[in-house]
């Protein structure tokens, strides 16, 4: 039984293609979870966006935009529960700061969907993204829809197959390995947990003694994983898992490589293993805007 259930799954909205896949991806997830879908459009207030000042928003009347949130809402919900019966969607249209809204509604969540950062030169340089401040700050964890697959695409989800999830040895990691077995449990899916180990020497080198890639290392590495995701396999027989060690410059390119045929890429926001190829917060800064798949970050 899973550990990572609490309220519904929460799913932000700007009535977009990308955030309109974002929902479907949510809906199936709510779906398998039995859990209930909140679309929430946070709608930023026109002067928000280009100066970052926050105004009292919900006493400020914007009668346009909130009708034109609510009637896309309406359209998105009725697209839900066509493509899954049965499924409780709720949706809510707030104005004001998007990063706030949706964290405010994360808090109740058990997995907050997003759709990928923007990527425009003027929202990172002025505004930054909404994504990337969520994925640094929501309570929940927090599934970036993004890649190949799921660009603008007008389908609904397909399911996920297959898991990865990045692995070092940390609370952090094991808490991202518990929400990964989670996933590949209730969508059938094939896990493959991966430990990165870098090929160039520890720094600093312990005293008197020379670095080589060895077999003990890579022994060593193995063990670790092992025991990294030992209760996930014990509460989770069922899930196909596989180890995988990988000696790489870094854990960024060995994820990066492993999402090109993955569903579902897992990383923890940081990892603070003695080991050298610990998940640091750039490599999930990396994989959230850089993955040919969904990422999950779990804090």
């Amino acid at each position: 039984m899973s550990t990572v259930h609490n309220d519904g799954v929460v799913v932000g909205f700007d009535a977009s293609a990308e955030s309109r896949t974002a929902v479907r991806w949510a809906a199936l997830e709510a779906t398998t979870r039995g859990r209930p879908l909140e679309v929430v459009h946070a709608i930023p207030i026109p002067l928000e966006e280009l100066t970052r000042i926050h105004l009292p928003s919900e006493t400020v009347s914007f009668e346009p935009l909130r009708s034109s949130a609510q009637r896309a809402l309406a359209d998105i919900a009725a697209e839900c529960r066509r493509e899954h019966p049965g499924l409780d969607v709720r949706t809510r249209a707030r104005m004001g700061d998007p990063a706030s809204i949706l964290r405010d509604a994360a808090a109740r969540a058990c997995v907050l969907v997003l759709g990928p950062p923007r990527t425009g030169r003027v929202h990172q340089l002025l505004l930054g993204s909404t994504a990337g401040e969520l994925v640094r700050s929501a309570p929940a964890p927090v599934v970036i829809v993004r890649g190949r697959r799921w660009s603008g695409s007008t389908e609904p989800a397909a399911g996920i197959e297959r898991v990865i999830v990045g692995v070092d040895g940390s609370a952090c990691s094991a808490r991202a390995a518990d929400f990964a077995y989670d996933v590949a449990f209730r969508h059938g899916a094939e896990l493959t947990a991966l430990l990165a180990i870098a090929e160039h020497a520890p720094d600093p080198l312990p005293p008197n003694r020379g670095w080589t890639l060895d077999s003990d290392v890579v022994d060593a590495h193995r063990r670790l994983l092992a025991e990294s995701v030992a209760g996930c396999a014990e509460q989770y027989p069922d899930v196909v898992a596989h180890h995988d060690v990988i000696p790489t410059e870094g854990p960024t390119d060995a994820l990066l490589t492993a999402a090109v045929d993955a569903d579902l890429l897992v990383v923890g926001t940081r990892g603070r293993g003695v080991i050298r190829s610990a998940l640091l917060g750039s490599v999930s800064h990396a994989v959230v805007h850089y993955a040919a798949c969904p990422v999950a970050v779990v804090r």
